[in-house]
């Protein structure tokens, strides 16, 4: 038979003035709960940062290759005004993004009927690394990933 504090049970009083003898309700997570859900955290982050690095390497590319393209229009522009490539390197914005802190640097290498325009990571390394991603666009519209 369940009784609140002071209560007489017979005659007995069983006083219980903190509620020491009483059921309590145990709120919040244990430690191991704690430590499974930090392992889980952990795990899908290994994941996810190489995966979110690796797709912000690739639009910072494909942003080069964008740029080498704007490039080749300017040059075309600067070809139709004098039948020459020669200076129009001149035309082209040196760095890729045009905004924002530059990840690509372009260079043109241009004669008087031709030009290629190579996008270089500002990161450093040869294009003939194989870890390093060079774009390459030549006058025919050609473009390679080095």
């Amino acid at each position: 038979m369940r009784h609140s504090r002071g209560q007489k049970m017979g005659n007995q009083c069983h006083p219980d003035p903190i509620g020491f003898l009483e059921p309590r309700l145990e709120s919040g997570f244990t430690l191991i709960e704690l430590m499974v859900t930090v392992a889980v955290i952990a795990i899908i982050a290994a994941i996810a940062v190489p995966s979110y690095q690796g797709y912000i390497s690739d639009s910072y590319r494909n942003q080069a290759a964008v740029d080498a393209k704007v490039c080749a229009l300017a040059l075309e522009r600067f070809y139709s005004e004098g039948f020459t490539y020669v200076g129009g390197d001149s035309e082209c914005d040196a760095n890729s993004p045009t905004n924002g802190t530059a990840q690509y640097t372009l260079s043109v290498s241009a004669s008087v009927s031709s030009y290629t325009i190579t996008a270089t990571p500002v990161s450093g390394g040869s294009c003939a690394d194989a870890s390093v991603e060079c774009v390459q666009l030549d006058r025919d519209g050609t473009q390679t990933i080095l």
